[in-house]
């Protein structure tokens, strides 16, 4: 799937979900737009960068990030 107007964002979310088998979502945006979390080339997963509003130390993401999410990574 994928999706270039972020006018049909929602709806190809939506799409996406309801299929039940793997779906690959190629979702174009724009190339100044920042995407976050963004793990930096040659970087491991725990180096990762979030948005500033979640740490004030840019550098140390371990107070950004409960127990829970850390689970996910």
């Amino acid at each position: 799937m994928r999706c270039d107007k972020p006018d049909d964002l929602d709806g190809a979310i939506e799409e996406m979900l309801a299929i039940d088998r793997p779906v690959i979502f190629d979702c174009i945006v724009d190339k100044a737009e920042n995407c976050f979390p963004m793990i930096p080339s040659g970087k491991a997963h725990n180096e990762m960068l979030l948005n500033d509003y979640l740490s004030e130390d840019k550098q140390d993401i371990s107070s950004a990030i409960d127990d829970k999410g850390k689970m996910l990574v």
